[in-house]
């Protein structure tokens, strides 16, 4: 009779073999069987990653961890022995199965095994990629196993030199596939390859780097690269500086390449729509003083062939390539500090975004309407590379862009006015925050004006189409009763235009991106702003928020009836209008917020209505905004005093230490605070009119003229009090529960003349000094340096200098 194993749970270290040995019996073939399917690779590799199949426990003196150590050890030998089998096939598909699992084995297996089996795995895999009959699948899956086993190598301290001999000898058989090949899912694997040793292994590049920039280049330059590849070749482009000894001079002479080749493709491509001395000046500032300048990427024949310069689409993707592998570069981190050609960079902007596709009088006739139809098409594309060209140089140099801001700010500003893509206008408002997150309070005073006016164009618009459409809650009800009313009448404005849509989803990024662009704002210098845009910036930022929740919150049941794309952009819009609106409420300003109470009431209402990410959002910004709510809710307790800080004072705080029996009435006022709502001033004075004689009803009106009109919280004092006057002050406490919004407000007392008439020379004291502490204060912001007309660059001679 069968004796069966039992097993504590599912982590018991004894149902690891017993798992990979199923596996490797039913999906695994061996010499003799054949591929049954080749989706069941997928569960193969899943169950792997699981259940740590391949891991194997160290090795240990004790009797019983070696005793469960052996069947591991011999499943994982099994495992690896069929591995290698089915490598060496014959069958293009067992030793592609054979090929892909030896890299999920280079990620998975322990360290011990690795070490001493990487070199047996590199020599197989690449064996298959020097092979000429090996078919194209075999190679794109060595490719990747390799890419697999290189970066677990980059591991281990102790082989850097053997790990960097076998990089070194994949890099040329690889290149020498990618010039032979055609296969882009083939070009993909080896760009990735590339990309692990650049990254990994520098080094392996220094006796091939010219080899491998010109077959680079001349794939970005071929007709027969699509955009998708375009982008992995100009990523790759911009990481090679690193293999070509890693220091600044190799960064600089790659962005001079790709400078020129641009300008060289720009030349051709605005020949009729600006005057040819431009282009010219373009590439002498490339130049380096008393040298010649270098040749573009790719030498002599890095460009395209004469029948490609006619096309502009393919010249603007092959400009649009050189101008991300720019930004990359710019983006990327480096060891070493670099020199960044600022002023090339943003001549090059400038020069790009000046063409609008306008025909100057003087070029009119050389150009047909067919030519400039074809330019106009290709524009947007070339801005838009254009001006993230220039948020990769602001995310590069940050507050050193300095010396060009003005320049920059004349053309975020001019561009501004004149752009009216939705695509192209976002990109606006990402280098606006940009700016303004690295260089401040400076940058903010010059772009203020030009975010708000452009926002609230954006946003304007966008509260005007949603007055007019529908809440997702009335077309779900509208959708829910339809079949009862199948036979009703329509509407008036539906018998007017039979076509009228209704829950029409719009795209939000403008939106957004416009709402980003205000919350930045007012967090950089929304104080500045006191006295002209930010009552402004106020109203629109409630408007919109009340526009984008009100009847629309994004919920379970809004997804049923909207797109998924729809109803994602409905919730970013949201959380993008509830953070400027936050950002609004708790941004500093001398005055009380004057949408405090309609934002609370929003806040309220979307924690308990809206979707998950939204109603998170609404119970963060009601925690936010308690310090605004109760700006004066402190312990008595902590407070520190005014004799710690002026040990001569005669003021009544002063006094505190010197009077006994003191800590107990705080802690009877602190409790009397904590529980009665003080409606007004005026009725406190009533209930004490009531219940005290004359005189001391004058000294305590004089005592709260003075206290009041400083806002400022004064100590009690031990005193004598009637009894009268506690039952008048018991009974305030029993008949009202609420807390005022003005805050609180201590009586004081004296029990004498002379202490009262202290007391109010030393607050008129303190008041004068308060006053003119404020208007020092006041005089403080006038002091900001701020962009003057005279720093704008004129001319690119001006950008040189």
């Amino acid at each position: 009779m069968a004796s069966f194993e039992r097993f504590d749970d599912m982590c018991d270290m004894r149902l690891k073999p017993k798992i990979l040995r199923n596996l490797l019996s039913e999906y695994i073939p061996n010499e003799k069987q054949p591929l049954v399917n080749f989706q069941s690779l997928s569960k193969v590799v899943s169950t792997i990653s699981t259940h740590k199949l391949l891991s194997e426990p160290p090795s240990s003196s004790a009797d019983q961890k070696k005793l469960q150590s052996k069947p591991s050890k011999s499943a994982v030998d099994d495992w690896v022995e069929r591995l290698l089998a089915l490598v060496s096939s014959d069958m293009p598909d067992k030793c592609w199965v054979g090929i892909v699992l030896i890299g999920v084995t280079c990620r998975e297996c322990s360290s011990d095994r690795f070490f001493s089996l990487y070199s047996v795995w590199f020599n197989s895999l690449l064996s298959h990629i020097k092979n000429p009959e090996s078919s194209r699948i075999v190679r794109v899956a060595s490719c990747t196993s390799i890419s697999d086993l290189l970066t677990r190598l980059s591991r281990f301290t102790n082989t850097k030199k053997e790990a960097v001999s076998h990089a070194s000898k994949v890099v040329l058989p690889i290149i020498k596939l990618l010039e032979e090949e055609s296969s882009e899912a083939l070009w993909e694997r080896i760009v990735h390859l590339l990309s692990t040793i650049v990254i990994l292994f520098p080094a392996a590049f220094h006796s091939s780097y010219d080899k491998v920039e010109a077959v680079i280049a001349s794939k970005i330059f071929s007709t027969k690269t699509s955009s998708n590849m375009l982008k992995k070749f100009a990523h790759f482009l911009a990481l090679l500086p690193k293999a070509n000894k890693g220091d600044a001079g190799s960064w600089s002479l790659m962005m001079q390449k790709l400078l020129i080749s641009i300008n060289v493709h720009l030349n051709n491509f605005f020949q009729g729509l600006e005057d040819e001395t431009v282009g010219k000046k373009a590439i002498q500032r490339l130049a380096p003083p008393g040298k010649d300048s270098p040749l573009p990427l790719g030498g002599q024949d890095g460009a395209l062939d004469d029948a490609s310069w006619n096309s502009e689409q393919l010249i603007v993707s092959r400009v649009s390539a050189l101008m991300f592998c720019s930004s990359t570069m710019l983006t990327s981190s480096y060891k070493s500090k670099l020199n960044i050609p600022v002023a090339s960079l943003l001549s090059l902007v400038e020069r790009v975004l000046a063409v609008n596709g306008s025909l100057p009088r003087a070029m009119s006739p050389f150009m047909t309407g067919i030519q400039q139809e074809l330019v106009c098409a290709e524009l947007p594309t070339l801005h838009s590379s254009a001006l993230e060209l220039l948020l990769a140089t602001i995310k590069c140099i940050r507050s050193q862009l300095l010396p060009y801001a003005a320049f920059v700010v004349r053309l975020v500003s001019s561009y501004f006015s004149k752009c009216s893509l939705p695509e192209l206008r976002i990109k606006l408002y990402s280098i606006i925050k940009t700016l303004l997150k690295s260089m401040g309070v400076g940058m903010a005073m010059q772009l203020a004006n030009e975010v708000v006016s452009n926002a609230s164009v954006d946003l304007e618009e966008f509260d005007a189409v949603s007055s007019k459409t529908p809440s997702l809650t009335s077309v779900a009800v509208l959708k829910s009763c339809s079949k009862k009313r199948k036979h009703s009448a329509n509407s008036g404005a539906e018998a007017e235009n039979p076509a009228v849509e209704v829950g029409v989803p719009h795209n939000h990024s403008l939106k957004i991106a416009a709402l980003e662009a205000l919350e930045t704002l007012l967090t950089t210098a929304g104080a500045l702003g006191l006295d002209s845009w930010r009552e402004r910036v106020d109203n629109l930022l409630m408007t919109t928020a009340t526009n984008a929740c009100e009847g629309r919150w994004a919920t379970a049941e809004t997804y049923h009836y909207l797109p998924k794309k729809s109803s994602t952009d409905l919730v970013e819009l949201q959380l993008a209008a509830l953070r400027a609106l936050l950002a609004s409420l708790v941004s500093p300003s001398r005055v009380r917020p004057a949408f405090l109470a309609e934002g609370l009431e929003l806040f309220q209402r979307g924690k308990c209505q809206a979707e998950m990410k939204v109603a998170e959002f609404c119970a963060h910004a009601l925690m936010s905004l308690e310090v605004v709510i109760h700006p004066r809710a402190l312990p008595l307790d902590g407070l520190p005093s005014l004799s710690s800080q002026f040990p001569q004072s005669d003021s009544l705080a002063s006094q505190k230490h010197n009077t006994p029996g003191l800590n107990k009435l705080d802690r009877v006022a602190g409790k009397w605070l904590a529980n009665v709502d003080v409606p007004c001033d005026s009725g406190i004075q009533r209930s004490l009119d009531t219940a005290l004689p004359l005189p001391e009803t004058k000294r305590l009106k004089l005592g709260n003229d003075l206290v009041g009109s400083e806002n400022v919280q004064q100590a009690d004092v031990p005193m004598k009090v009637p009894e009268s006057t506690k039952e008048s002050l018991g009974h305030v406490s029993d008949r009202d529960d609420m807390v005022s919004e003005e805050g609180y407000r201590e009586v004081v007392s004296e029990t004498r003349e002379g202490e009262g008439l202290a007391a109010k020379d030393s607050l008129m004291e303190e008041a004068a000094t308060g006053k003119k502490q404020e208007s020092l204060g006041e005089s403080d912001e006038d002091s900001v340096p701020s962009l003057k007309a005279d720093d704008y660059l004129s001319s690119d001679s001006d950008i040189e200098s």
